[in-house]
């Protein structure tokens, strides 16, 4: 039997005559139900870099004083020697896609009045949706994008003295260490006040300080139990008009909660050090669609070309181990 609009019984009392008469009501909006916005990732992109190009993302870094100088007097000998005190940090780029395929007898049926949305726009936006999500993952270093092909994620930009970040090998390197030369802090017990402290000190250098500390859901509740009775909500206009309207602060830090950082987690992030590099040409470039000579589809990507980068780790912590987060 002809199926007509399939309407439903109740509440229609006429059924076939329903199902051939009355059409459904679809709501002329696509609702999101599977997608999470990341914190992190905005963040660190509001202040993101787009270069030309080149073989790889290269900054020069300054790992050592220039020892000579000092206090001298009369017609002492000094000494003019020369330092070698800069170095190369180098990463290399990391390649994204996002396919976009759609059948193109749904574009035909999808055409007229009876399309209340339209099909191919909304494929686009589904697909550029699961992009960031994918860009989201890599970040943290979340499975399944977390492979050599991903970004470096910030677990391995803030990782301990026995890794190697951007070429540079830590073990030998106590400068390229996070928390200012510390490294990780594996807490092993509930979340305290007094813990962060430690850690926001570490990374406070003059009035170089963090401006962003992101946790677990349950890391920010448990922060939110430290501080129940004097709690007071900071409205920080920027992360306000980016749609977090329910932070918290401490000392200068904005405190974010971001589904996607690793469980038992906690990082203090200076942004002013922490930014991804995209190249200029491949910046969420949408090609045009196309049909292959085989199928009846639509065919299209969306591609980016980046990696985030740590221009300075020392001036970031991380925390792990913390039971309540």
């Amino acid at each position: 039997m002809a199926v007509g609009f399939g309407v439903s019984q109740p509440p229609v009392a006429l059924l076939k005559t329903a199902d051939a008469l009355t059409q459904k009501y679809v709501a002329p909006m696509l609702a999101d139900a599977i997608f999470k916005p990341s914190p992190t990732y905005w963040r660190i992109t509001r202040d993101g870099k787009k270069l030309a190009g080149g073989a790889a993302i290269v900054w020069p870094v300054v790992y050592q004083e220039e020892t000579p100088g000092g206090a001298y007097w009369g017609t002492q000998i000094l000494d003019t020697s020369a330092v070698d005190s800069i170095q190369p940090a180098e990463l290399q780029w990391k390649f994204y896609n996002q396919p976009i395929t759609i059948p193109y007898t749904d574009v035909l049926l999808n055409a007229g009045p009876t399309g209340v949305l339209d099909l191919i726009r909304a494929k686009e936006e589904t697909a550029m949706g699961s992009l960031l999500q994918k860009l989201s993952r890599a970040i943290w270093g979340i499975a399944p994008h977390n492979t050599a092909l991903d970004f470096d994620p910030i677990p391995s930009a803030l990782g301990d003295s026995t890794t190697t970040y951007a070429g540079i090998s830590r073990a030998s390197n106590s400068w390229w260490v996070c928390g200012g030369g510390v490294g990780p802090v594996a807490l092993g017990g509930n979340l305290s006040l007094s813990a962060m402290q430690a850690r926001y000190g570490q990374v406070t250098f003059g009035n170089e300080e963090p401006d962003t500390i992101i946790t677990t859901q349950a890391g920010f509740n448990a922060f939110w139990n430290l501080l129940v009775g004097n709690i007071r909500y900071i409205r920080d206009e920027e992360t306000t008009r980016a749609g977090f309207k329910r932070h918290l602060m401490f000392n200068n830090a904005v405190v974010l909660h971001d589904q996607f950082v690793p469980a038992g987690e906690m990082v203090f992030l200076n942004t002013k050090y922490v930014y991804p590099c995209f190249h200029e040409d491949d910046y969420f470039v949408v090609d045009p669609f196309t049909r292959p000579s085989n199928q009846r589809i639509l065919s299209s990507f969306i591609w980016v070309t980046g990696n985030v980068k740590f221009v300075n780790p020392r001036m970031c912590h991380r925390m792990t181990g913390i039971s309540d987060a």
